[in-house]
């Protein structure tokens, strides 16, 4: 996983995003390698993840957006869809895995012939999803990556550091999340709760190459925001994929009643934990996000104290 240093904030911006980006891009390549392996379960996410945070980052910064041809900010998009089937029979899969302990034998017995479909789509989806990526991602990856190095190599010293940047753009995408998170009751649809959870990564993922750049590095008081994020972002995960498994669901008849009532009430619980993360002010993300954007933002160098004259003897 890409890893950043406080220096590359002081960067001018454009050259501090096109970092980020190459890492991110990095991170995909390798990914994109280990797909070839069938049997490393990890390579999907790894490469979702790398695609997901490159397309935040794009997206999100002027002075690379509008440098991105639309044609190849397109072709990353299709890449992530690319892998959605895959993803969603996997985590379906998961979801049975980690509950096993709340059926009783009988019940795992009913559900056995639902979940050898699952295990069959999820191969024919992966298979057809390495097949897709591999067709795509070569050419995509090289024709970005030379726009990328251009950009790296064109920045001007003259621009503003990277970390004026960063903070602003973070602020306004937390906005955007607090907004959403004050809409959110136990009536939301399912794309209103799949956009918040994908506002919770943006701020999530345009925070991480920050985090040096707090006071006390990566390991201290980061550390938390960071956390808080990614909590956010599983609980809000635990709803969407709890629609796309009760759809998936309804579609089995009388076998997957169990595995419907364990599902809602893991829907209740999300809920419920969502409710008491907030008070009557909200979550708190926002204050504190903008707290960590004043600390990133550079400070005015202190005026030179006047030189005093010498008194006549």
């Amino acid at each position: 996983m890409a890893e950043f240093t406080a220096d590359l904030l002081d960067r001018p911006a454009v050259q501090g995003v096109c970092a980020v980006a190459l890492a991110y891009l990095d991170d995909a390549t390798a990914a994109a390698v280990r797909l070839g392996d069938g049997s490393d379960r990890e390579a999907l996410h790894a490469f979702r993840v790398a695609i997901r945070r490159l397309r935040v980052t794009v997206r999100a910064y002027p002075g690379i957006h509008e440098s991105v041809p639309k044609k190849q900010r397109r072709r990353l998009r299709r890449l992530a869809r690319a892998t959605n089937a895959a993803r969603d029979a996997e985590v379906q899969l998961a979801w049975f895995n980690e509950r096993s302990a709340r059926f009783t034998a009988a019940q795992r017995a009913a559900l056995a012939p639902f979940r050898a479909r699952l295990r069959a789509r999820r191969r024919a989806e992966l298979a057809q999803a390495r097949q897709k990526l591999q067709r795509w991602f070569g050419k995509t990856e090289r024709k970005l990556r030379r726009r990328l190095v251009a950009l790296l190599s064109d920045a001007g010293l003259h621009e503003a550091p990277f970390r004026a940047v960063a903070a602003a753009t973070l602020v306004q995408y937390a906005g955007e999340l607090d907004a959403r998170l004050a809409d959110v009751t136990q009536s939301t649809d399912a794309d209103q709760l799949h956009a918040t959870r994908i506002a919770a990564k943006r701020v999530r993922y345009l925070l991480e190459p920050l985090e040096s750049g707090l006071p006390g590095g990566a390991g201290t008081e980061r550390a938390p925001l960071v956390e808080r994020l990614r909590q956010l972002q599983d609980l809000f995960g635990t709803l969407t994929d709890a629609h796309e498994l009760e759809i998936t669901l309804q579609s089995d008849g009388e076998a997957v009643t169990a595995a419907a009532g364990v599902l809602r009430a893991d829907v209740t619980a999300a809920l419920d934990e969502l409710r008491n993360r907030s008070t009557p002010k909200g979550s708190g993300l926002k204050r504190d996000v903008e707290a960590a954007a004043r600390r990133l933002r550079p400070t005015a160098k202190a005026p030179r104290a006047p030189r005093l004259l010498k008194q006549p003897a």
